[in-house]
């Protein structure tokens, strides 16, 4: 249980490493994105097997739930709880990850490939990954505000024209940099707390 523990405490540490290198790599390489969304997604399916296991072994070891398990309760009220509690946040995030991913991708199709830079719907689907569930409505959010604000201060000082198109290619892994380091004083929000599974 202690290996669990510690696996688990550990990932946001990993989480910011990666993030990291793959901001730094963005300007050398294209090629740490996938490599990146690849070890990320090993990583919390990993995280939430060992949870899953870790919930089954306390609660099989304990005489006070050992009632919750088979066969005082059926299968189903365990799968139930821990389908809600760690493998539906990381669903959900990945649902939403695939859903942005692709609709960036088809947006980028009918603009002509002028809207995004080629691996940007991945820089997307990479941020809403690692941030997890319901961090991911903040990135979002902060996101299209970051962007709003950067083009009024971009039209202000002429640094472009009104309509033309910019690149948040680099405030993607940035912006998930950012709410890793800070994920848990923005979890203390209320209205992003209520959100968590």
């Amino acid at each position: 249980m202690i290996a669990i523990d510690w696996f688990v405490q550990l990932l946001p540490f990993a989480y910011l490493l990666i993030t990291a290198g793959l901001i730094l790599g963005l300007f050398k390489s294209k090629n740490l994105l996938r490599p990146a969304v690849i070890v990320v997604l090993i990583l919390q399916t990993v995280k939430v097997g060992l949870l899953v296991f870790g919930q089954y072994y306390v609660w099989s070891h304990n005489p006070l739930s050992q009632g919750l398990l088979p066969p005082h309760t059926p299968l189903s009220y365990f799968i139930g709880y821990v389908g809600y509690r760690f493998v539906w946040p990381f669903a959900l995030s990945l649902f939403i990850a695939l859903l942005f991913y692709f609709v960036a991708k088809i947006i980028n199709r009918r603009f002509q490939n002028r809207l995004f830079h080629e691996d940007e719907p991945g820089l997307i689907f990479y941020g809403i990954i690692v941030v997890g569930h319901p961090l991911w409505l903040f990135y979002v959010f902060a996101i299209l505000l970051c962007a709003i604000v950067f083009y009024l201060l971009g039209l202000i000082f002429k640094k472009w024209k009104f309509g033309e198109l910019f690149s948040l290619r680099y405030l993607w892994p940035i912006a998930a940099f950012l709410i890793l380091v800070f994920g848990q004083t923005i979890l203390s929000w209320p209205i992003i707390n209520s959100l968590k599974f």
